[in-house]
């Protein structure tokens, strides 16, 4: 065993929770916030400022040595070593027994840097430099099975990380939301969002390590809220998706799931007018869970299911007795937009939809309501729906001299031939169809508000004025 001079620093791995916490460094070099302009990237990070940012996490852990419990004042940071830390120095088993200064010293001597890495038998496991040490479940959250957890030999914690990696970890919970015995960090592969996001957590948990959880209770899906809220903030382009990850290292459970929105719906959601947002959030309102979750649930989880939601929203509206929703043109454009910017739906393919929706449209503009009923009856299946087309197209053959068929070979093959997109493509024609009547029957339109809930309105963040 020697010793190397190679000087602290800290690299980007494939990790992504190590990815977060060094990004979360850069601010923690700093006493109390700043701008995101004033931030170096953690490649830029001196010696000097990986070692103040120690010292400041540190003392942050200093000042539960005197506290009993977490529930104590001040006991934010306590609580979270038992979920990011079990076993660590400051929450032994004999805690109360070592109240103050034989905390204070355990603390240190757990956080205190060596003054250069060590070379041992094995490199850092995420960026191949030299080593500090070897780590477990006390310091790094391994997350990759509960089996592996302290099942090394002892003295043999098992990872050999730098201490650059390892500050990078120690940073981790300053980058996460904490609440609900989770942590959950938001990651992307972009460097210049996940710099935006994680400097944008790192101020919120140190405001509620001073001032606690606020309280109030948690909206459903309240995580991937915070989310979406989160990449709305965002004003730069977007390069990579992002990943929602839950996870808790502590000794009764060790848990991991993740969430992720691909590049596209990362764009889309970001670059989505509030007022669109807002309708859309609306239709996806669920028993008693705001509009607002379930679309934030189903953007991450399901986003497939976007689309049928506001297509079943539309049908029940246009159904009951308050006729077609005023909102359609709308809720119709933002479906058209999602479809082909996240969904890969081609422009195409969407206008020869489109198409058939008019003349559809066109065949249900007459004094009554009743084609109409009948239409949004048979769509409800493939088979009804066919029948309908077909004997809709026979009507028009014998009724006019149109040369144009009713329904082309290329939309017939699109609703009923086109394997996983059957669905997709129906619903698009159904929203299509209840827009272009809204055109052509002003008399069908309901009385909706301008504006919508406030339950149904993903919040506005300040991000963009924090971080400018």
């Amino acid at each position: 065993m020697s010793t190397t001079t190679t000087g602290l620093s800290v690299r980007l791995t494939a990790h992504p929770l190590q990815r977060v916490g060094a990004f979360a460094l850069s601010s923690l070099v700093h006493r109390k916030p700043v701008k995101l302009k004033q931030l170096a990237h953690p490649l830029e990070l001196t010696e000097q400022d990986l070692r103040a940012a120690n010292a400041n996490m540190t003392r942050d852990l200093g000042r539960t040595t005197t506290i009993a419990t977490s529930k104590e004042p001040g006991g934010f940071w306590l609580g979270t070593s038992y979920l990011f830390w079990p076993n660590c120095p400051i929450n032994t088993t004999n805690r109360k027994s070592l109240l103050g200064q034989d905390l204070k010293d355990k603390l240190a001597q757990w956080r205190d840097l060596p003054e250069a890495d060590t070379v041992l038998d094995a490199r850092c496991v995420l960026c191949d430099h030299p080593t500090c040490g070897f780590y477990g479940k006390v310091d790094v959250p391994l997350l990759e099975s509960s089996s592996y957890r302290n099942t090394t030999i002892p003295t043999h914690e098992g990872m050999a990380l730098c201490r650059g990696c390892l500050l990078s970890f120690y940073a981790l919970p300053y980058g996460c939301a904490i609440g609900g015995g989770r942590a959950t960090a938001l990651h992307s592969w972009d460097d210049n969002l996940l710099r935006a996001l994680t400097k944008f957590q790192v101020d919120r948990t140190r405001r509620q390590a001073v001032a606690g959880a606020p309280a109030g209770e948690r909206p459903s899906y309240a995580r991937q809220l915070a989310a979406l809220s989160s990449l709305r903030g965002y004003e730069e382009t977007v390069t990579e998706g992002v990943e929602l990850m839950v996870f808790t290292n502590s000794n009764k459970e060790q848990e991991l799931a993740v969430h992720a929105m691909d590049q596209p719906a990362t764009e889309w959601i970001r670059d989505l007018p509030r007022g669109p947002l807002g309708w859309l959030g609306y239709t996806h309102r669920w028993e008693k869970v705001p509009g607002r979750s379930m679309l934030a649930r189903n953007l991450f989880d399901l986003p497939e299911r976007v689309i049928p939601t506001v297509a079943h929203f539309l049908r029940e509206r246009a159904l009951g007795k308050d006729g077609i929703c005023a909102q359609t043109p709308l809720l119709s454009a933002t479906c058209s937009s999602y479809a082909t910017k996240v969904l890969q739906v081609s422009t195409t393919d969407l206008d020869q939809i489109n198409q058939l929706a008019a003349r559809i449209a066109q065949a249900l503009n007459t004094e009554d309501d009743k084609e109409l009923k009948k239409f949004l009856q048979a769509r409800k299946k493939l088979a009804t729906l066919r029948a309908w087309l077909q004997r809709a197209s026979v009507d028009r053959t014998l009724r006019t001299q149109e040369a144009e068929p009713f329904i082309t070979e290329r939309q017939w093959r699109l609703l009923f031939d086109a394997e996983d997109r059957v669905f997709l493509h129906r619903d698009l024609l159904f929203i299509g169809v209840l827009n272009h009547l809204h055109e052509l029957k002003p008399s069908w339109r309901g009385r909706d508000h301008d504006d919508v809930s406030t339950d149904d309105l993903i919040p506005d963040t300040d991000l963009d004025a924090e971080n400018n």
